[in-house]
């Protein structure tokens, strides 16, 4: 369910923030917001879901510079639940935990994409995998 939840919360921050104009911070705030009130009262484990679902917005909060297209949020949010995932148990209690797992998750993927296009090429990777 994290990963679920990860990829749809991923995908509404950049779709907030990009297609309604309505910028990074305020659309993952609007998700953060939204996951915290609703998602407790209708999961059993809806606090855990909340808090993946805060770190996926903020991992959305990337430059559309760097990930102009909203499949790119697919595999962030991916990335992003299996480190939340992983690291569930591991610095609980210590602050900056949720914005270090969405950089990583945002560094992972922009590697990635880097290696495919140097192996595939930047054309083939742009017309087979991203587009919209």
């Amino acid at each position: 369910m994290v990963m679920i939840i990860s990829i749809c919360s991923a995908c509404l921050t950049y779709f907030l923030g990009l297609h309604l104009k309505k910028g990074p911070v305020l659309s993952s705030a609007i998700v953060t917001l939204s996951s915290g009130l609703l998602l407790p009262h209708f999961f059993i484990e809806g606090d855990t879901l909340a808090l993946a679902a805060t770190t996926a917005s903020y991992a959305a909060m990337v430059s559309t510079i760097k990930f102009p297209k909203l499949i790119e949020m697919v595999a962030i949010g991916c990335i992003c639940g299996i480190v939340f995932n992983l690291t569930q148990d591991v610095f609980v209690g210590v602050g900056g935990r949720l914005g270090s797992i969405a950089a990583i998750a945002g560094f992972s993927w922009f590697g990635l994409k880097q290696i495919i296009e140097k192996f595939m090429g930047k054309n083939k990777l742009t017309i087979n995998l991203l587009q919209k």
